[in-house]
């Protein structure tokens, strides 16, 4: 038994536990919480984790929702445990730790500090200049995948490329919706063109920056579908954080669409690779 348990009983998950229950979970109606240090944050964690190292955790619980149901992680699930005590102690709600931690994970994870890609958000604070920032990121996006379609001569590849460019376009459509809906305008292009964001991809990355990388000798569909898949699961984790800075209702649904849609691609991605390298 865990010292943690001696004292009070912990409710843990297992991956495949957590990962049913964060498929059920509505966003912004729960807390996924890394209490790693800073260094090991950066390294890779999982997609808009709320990051609370665990010696800062007392002081800044109060940063936490205690109605919200808390699933913790760390590296192997020890701190976690301890984590999860501190919370139960303080009246939260429902709190969980992850068995064996992000080491059992075995998935995709994100990139960065925290703030990573947020750069975006600075200044821009009302619902018309976010519906904006969404536009361009996924036009960056469509780019992308309509460049890596011509990066390989494998059929099935193509086809969930040219199947993702589609649906990112598909969302350029339905953001524009919802831009007219809040501001009455028609069209955002001018703003975009302003603000320099054209080629920018969801993650934060330049689409050129990207495709250089996948164009340099001996890259494979592997290389590909890696990279591809690393820049959705950064997309993933920004766009979650950008939910949490919205107060705007029409704002937080395109986005929690958004976040389910990326979570698709990633899926979609993840299997076509795995095809490849079995």
């Amino acid at each position: 038994m865990e010292i943690t348990d001696t004292i009070k009983k912990i409710e843990t998950m297992s991956v495949d536990e957590a990962r049913k229950w964060l498929a059920g979970q509505e966003e912004g109606e729960f807390i996924l919480l890394d209490v790693r240090q800073p260094e090991e944050y950066r390294s890779g964690h999982l997609p808009g984790a709320e990051f609370i190292p665990l010696p800062e955790l007392l002081e800044r619980m109060k940063e936490l929702d205690p109605a919200k149901p808390v699933l913790i992680y760390c590296r192997r699930g020890n701190r976690s445990r301890s984590a999860a005590a501190l919370l139960s102690s303080e009246e939260f709600v429902r709190v969980y730790s992850l068995e064996g931690g992000i080491m059992a994970w075995e998935g995709q994870v994100a990139m960065g500090d925290y703030r990573k890609g947020m750069f975006l958000l600075e200044g821009r604070e009302t619902a018309e200049e976010l519906i904006s920032l969404a536009w361009a990121l996924e036009e960056g996006s469509r780019a992308f995948y309509e460049k890596a379609s011509e990066l390989t001569s494998d059929q099935e590849a193509k086809d969930v490329f040219n199947t993702l460019t589609e649906a990112e376009a598909r969302h350029k459509t339905n953001i524009l919706e919802a831009y007219g809906f809040i501001t009455g305008k028609s069209d955002m292009v001018d703003s975009v063109n302003r603000e320099t964001l054209r080629g920018v991809m969801e993650g934060g990355v330049r689409v050129e920056d990207v495709t250089t990388f996948l164009n340099e000798q001996n890259r494979t569909l592997q290389d590909i579908l890696e990279v591809s898949m690393q820049v959705e699961t950064n997309a993933l984790d920004l766009y979650i954080k950008m939910f949490r800075e919205m107060v705007n209702g029409n704002v937080r649904k395109v986005f929690s669409t958004l976040i389910e849609e990326e979570k698709r691609h990633l899926s979609r991605l993840g299997r076509l690779l795995g095809s490849r390298v079995a």
